[in-house]
């Protein structure tokens, strides 16, 4: 097959995805705006064609004309996150168009008060065009339907997966203390204030307990504010963002991962935890509901609530044998539904079957749903 991703090269999901695929024989090409480099995979920039003999019109043309080449020359498009490339429902039908909306491009993170309607609007129309809709939770349906008026059985679910010989427990060393780690990163939607307020109420009552926070954000250097102001910066250790491929390293350090994001479609990091046994404690909310099995795999607490999230590490600091039956539920889970090359397969069985469909206009805008 010939697959197109209309998606951001240096995403550790599109690297991941584009060349998993195309290392099962496949060609893979990843038209971005952002550049990037993926091992087997054809990247270039997205740009339209500059005015020439192959391309003899006007800009807004132009791009038409291109973007209706790539709907014709690949078996299947593949839209990942909602970016305006310039689609229209004409152009989708030269092609089969698939959508993968994946998380703040439908549910506003909370840094945004509010989107600009022709945002809104355009986003609403990209998924009603696609051929098929495809989201990573069960969850995270509801929120996609509800956004596009669409049908939430219309939308397919393809989860991302975790390869488990790179994210696989390590042996414990005997003389670390307890470490809580996290890694979203410092942007509000993750809720890093809400970890940073927790974490002096975890040391009043396990003086002896560490952090490791990795990454960056717009909100790191508040978070490091309200720790310091609070006397608990001695206990914590501060992290830059590291590439995907050393995120076990630091997770083999940890006895529990915190993860109290104010929203998530999905979350591959609470799987990665998992697959590492390390038990998670996180949100309830959304796509966290599937990858953290509460009471199983880990401890789901309501969002911004600093005591409920206090309470809940403590507890798991405090139990050896919880994080350890814990720790092998999670791996058991993630071996079990969503190990990688699974869910690889899952993603070609789908390419397959649409290119295996007729090319045409979407069943969902041809259904006449609401813009």
């Amino acid at each position: 097959m010939k697959i197109c991703m209309l998606a951001d090269a240096p995403c550790v999901h599109t690297r991941r995805l584009a060349s998993s695929v195309a290392a099962r024989g496949h060609y893979v090409r990843v038209v971005s705006y952002k550049p990037g480099e993926i091992p087997g995979v054809c990247v270039e920039p997205y740009r339209v064609p500059r005015f020439g003999l192959r391309y003899p019109a006007r800009w807004d043309r132009r791009r038409t004309m291109h973007l209706r080449r790539l709907m014709r020359e690949h078996d299947v498009v593949h839209v990942q996150f909602l970016q305006d490339f310039g689609l229209s429902p004409d152009i989708a039908a030269a092609g089969r168009l698939l959508v993968t909306p994946l998380g703040s491009d439908v549910v506003k993170p909370p840094e945004i008060k509010v989107w600009a309607e022709p945002v809104a609007r355009y986003r609403r129309e990209l998924i009603r065009m696609g051929h098929t809709v495809c989201v990573w939770s069960h969850a995270f349906t509801a929120d996609v339907a509800a956004f596009a008026d669409i049908p939430r059985e219309s939308i397919e679910v393809v989860p991302m997966g975790v390869d488990l010989d790179q994210f696989q427990p390590r042996p414990r060393e005997n003389d670390r203390p307890l470490t809580v780690g996290f890694f979203k990163g410092f942007k509000p939607v993750y809720g890093p204030t809400v970890l940073a307020q927790a974490i002096p109420k975890v040391l009043w009552r396990m003086p002896s307990a560490r952090f490791e926070l990795v990454g960056g954000g717009p909100q790191r250097d508040e978070c490091r504010a309200i720790i310091e102001a609070a006397g608990a910066g001695h206990a914590v250790t501060w992290i830059d963002p590291v590439p995907h491929e050393s995120l076990p390293e630091h997770i083999a350090r940890w006895d529990v991962c915190a993860i109290p994001s104010i929203g998530e479609s999905f979350c591959v990091a609470a799987l990665e935890a998992a697959a590492m046994e390390v038990p998670v404690v996180a949100s309830r909310v959304c796509g966290l509901v599937e990858t953290v099995r509460d009471g199983q795999t880990g401890l789901l607490v309501p969002s911004n609530n600093v005591d409920a999230l206090t309470g809940a590490i403590v507890r798991l600091l405090n139990d050896a044998g919880l994080r350890r039956t814990m720790g092998r539920a999670g791996r058991r889970m993630v071996a079990e539904e969503y190990e990688w090359n699974g869910c690889v397969q899952r993603w070609e069985s789908l390419y397959a079957r649409m290119a295996g469909t007729a090319r045409g206009a979407s069943r969902l805008c041809s259904a006449g749903a609401p813009t």
